[in-house]
């Protein structure tokens, strides 16, 4: 056996240096790969936990899913519904960054019982927004009248 490992050590390392290279270039490209992967995974774990805590909050907090923005006389009632779509809007934004056909009809919906409010915002407040729901919001506020948003005053 040694006799046979001294004869084709040329070619054993000629292999194994072959194997190696095989295995470098693999590695070039399954590493980063697995990278992207994980990262994404990460992201929907994340987004995932910011609608569920969104869901949460729309549990404990029932008066704040259907509220008439410009019947809001109270200053604090007022501010915890804008806080309120301000978080369905961030978190539109994580979820819809994952993957728009999936969320879109489930956040239109929910954008669309706070459409008093979202016709009150102007162009900057829509330059904030991620594209996906920016295009969202900005077909909510298409069917804004200027006269129908609280009353034709701005709040």
């Amino acid at each position: 056996m040694t006799g046979w490992l001294e004869r084709h050590a040329q070619a054993i390392q000629a292999l194994a240096a072959m194997l190696m290279a095989a295995a470098a270039v693999a590695a070039a490209f399954f590493v980063p790969w697995q990278i992207a992967a994980n990262e994404r995974t990460s992201r929907d774990q994340a987004a995932r936990e910011i609608y569920r805590e969104f869901l949460s909050i729309s549990i404990q907090r029932p008066e704040l899913t259907i509220r008439n923005h410009c019947a809001l006389t109270n200053p604090a009632e007022r501010a915890a519904h804008e806080s309120y779509v301000d978080y369905l809007l961030y978190t539109a934004e994580q979820v819809m960054d994952l993957n728009p056909a999936d969320w879109e009809g489930a956040i239109a919906a929910r954008l669309r019982a706070h459409q008093g409010y979202l016709c009150t915002f102007d162009d900057a407040d829509l330059e904030d927004l991620t594209p996906a729901v920016a295009q969202l919001v900005d077909a909510l506020v298409l069917d804004c009248a200027a006269s129908a948003v609280c009353g034709g005053s701005q709040p």
